[in-house]
């Protein structure tokens, strides 16, 4: 119980100085201590809710909800996040002005890493128009303006950067180099110079004192006045200071004490974090696994089911629907053994009886004029088992029919798988061959 109170005072000083750090609009510094916060404290919910503030401040607003959905999973009662939440329902245009401008500033960078900085700056500028706190899409324009030796363009976008993020260390680079590039760099320096200079006494300079004057009780009066204004003037701007110093010199001694536990912390939050990884790679390969099963379950029954269709059929006389079943069947997915078994003995029935019989029904169709159901009965006795006799049958149905190339087709079929049999003969008298 004691070291989680130790955890979560350092987390609470890492906050603190967050804070501070987020009121001079020193994000980035303010975004780095938060997430240290975080590490200590995952239930700080002033913390997280505070770096998702800064999310949304720069434009990051998929981050800033990633934030404050996970503040409110953890802690929901009267969490400040669900306002946060609540405001950005209530305005449903900016979710989808933040995911087109995601979208944009990709395209973006594609186009830059293809040398297409024409159409990179273009969609920048959208995103900007759009989203005028993007700090990445302002540093990736400032970075193409660099590249173009615009360096003043580029000074604007790093300027408003700065001006959003005051310490954004790479927008600081950045604005260096644009500095010494336009010269603006030596003319601050020279002006820094210039406030702190001061010329040395020569000879030639002669100190004429002013005349003394006598003072009136007013004046006296005036001057005790300014006086003390003066004092309380030095008060606050030496006195208070140098306490003021001397408070944040104990509060950060005491952040130091802490602080020494941090490297035995941070081991074991490493240590919980791989114990995590190796958890969650179990628990991924456990659900394939599942998810393999239940696929192989559902196949295994899909067969089982259509097998014992095909024999229920049969059973009861109707070899057509038996047929067609078993001509639908995909032998090639059947794996179990028992399936397997079960599918070989349909399929002995199927080639050794049921093809002629639905063969002679056909034939019996015809002859009753039903030429469309004798095609189909004649195709599934041929499907079952090729015989030249049954494709010949249902080359001259073709034939009768007026479908003259089908029925050629099959002609030549037989003549060229089956050239020994009488069919064949028949086949190629038929073709005028």
């Amino acid at each position: 119980m004691k070291y989680d109170l130790t955890l979560e005072r350092i987390s609470n000083c890492y906050y603190n100085l967050a804070l501070e750090r987020a009121k001079l609009r020193d994000l980035s510094g303010a975004a780095e201590l938060l997430k240290k916060s975080l590490q200590f404290d995952k239930y700080q919910k002033d913390a997280r809710n505070l770096l998702g503030l800064i999310f949304f401040e720069c434009g990051e607003t998929a981050d800033a909800l990633v934030q404050w959905i996970i503040s409110m999973n953890l802690l929901p009662e009267n969490n400040r996040a669900d306002y946060y939440l609540g405001e950005i329902q209530r305005k449903p245009a900016i979710i989808r002005i933040c995911s087109d401008n995601v979208k944009r500033y990709n395209q973006a960078l594609s186009y830059a890493q293809n040398n297409n900085e024409d159409l990179a700056i273009m969609q920048l500028n959208q995103v900007i128009q759009d989203s005028p706190n993007y700090i990445k899409a302002h540093i990736l324009l400032a970075l193409l303006y660099m590249k173009r030796e615009d360096w003043v363009k580029a000074g604007r976008s790093l300027y408003k950067v700065l001006k959003i993020d005051r310490n954004n260390p790479k927008a600081l680079v950045l604005m260096d180099e644009v500095k010494q590039k336009t010269g603006r760099k030596e003319i601050e320096q020279n002006r820094l110079k210039n406030a702190f200079s001061h010329r040395k006494m020569t000879d030639d300079d002669v100190l004429i004192p002013q005349e003394v004057k006598e003072l009136s009780p007013w004046m006296v009066i005036v001057n005790i006045l300014v006086g003390l204004v003066l004092a309380l003037l030095a008060f606050n701007l030496l006195v208070l200071p140098a306490k003021e110093k001397a408070i944040n010199a104990s509060n950060n001694q005491e952040l130091i004490s802490y602080t020494e536990k941090l490297d035995s912390a941070n081991r074991e939050y490493s240590d919980l974090k791989s114990q995590y990884d190796s958890l969650q790679k179990q628990y991924e390969s456990a659900v394939l696994q599942v998810e393999q099963f239940q696929n192989a379950n559902e196949s295994f029954m899909g067969q089982y089911q259509a097998l014992n269709q095909i024999s229920v059929a049969y059973d009861k006389g109707d070899s057509v629907l038996a047929a067609q079943l078993f001509t639908g069947l995909d032998a090639s997915q059947i794996v179990d053994e028992n399936l397997a078994a079960q599918y070989q003995n349909i399929k002995h029935i199927m080639e050794s009886s049921v093809y002629q019989e639905l063969a002679d029904k056909a034939t019996a169709e015809w002859n009753a004029g039903s030429q469309e159901t004798a095609a189909e009965l004649y195709i599934l006795s041929v499907t079952i088992r090729e015989e030249p006799e049954n494709l010949f049958l249902l080359a001259r149905l073709y034939q009768s029919m007026g479908r003259t190339e089908e029925a050629n087709a099959l002609f030549d079929k037989i003549v060229g798988s089956y050239p020994d049999s009488p069919y064949a003969e028949r086949s190629r008298t038929v073709r005028g061959y």
